[in-house]
């Protein structure tokens, strides 16, 4: 009975943990930047498709505020403009929760030389 009782106890420890971390408010707001990593992009419409759900697909290269590329996957409810420049916000496990439309100029400098390439 006492190996039960521990075992409960230590599941209910790391559910807990697990919710304080996780379900936080703030990391579940999608266009707040905290616990997020930021990624930048250039929209080019040859990685765009219109997916069953009629919301415009983009599979594109991004890079953080260091240059370190990754390929990200969001999804928007219009086309966006080629050749527009987009600041990611990307949660962990949840992917992109939010972006905006950026300035060349609002771009890190890192960014810039990137695409200016």
């Amino acid at each position: 009975m006492k190996k039960i009782t521990t075992v409960f106890s230590l599941l209910l420890v790391i559910l807990a943990a697990f919710s304080i971390f996780f379900f936080n408010p703030r990391m579940l707001t999608p266009e707040d930047p905290t616990g997020k990593t930021i990624y930048y992009t250039m929209i080019e419409s040859e990685n765009v498709k219109l997916n069953d759900e009629k919301r415009y697909e983009y599979t594109l290269n991004s890079y953080d505020e260091k240059g370190n590329e990754k390929k990200l996957n969001f999804t928007a409810s219009k086309q966006l403009r080629e050749g527009a420049y987009l600041e990611l916000y990307v949660a962990t496990f949840r992917g992109v929760t939010y972006w905006q439309e950026v300035k060349y100029e609002e771009l890190p400098e890192v960014i810039q030389e990137i695409y200016n390439k």
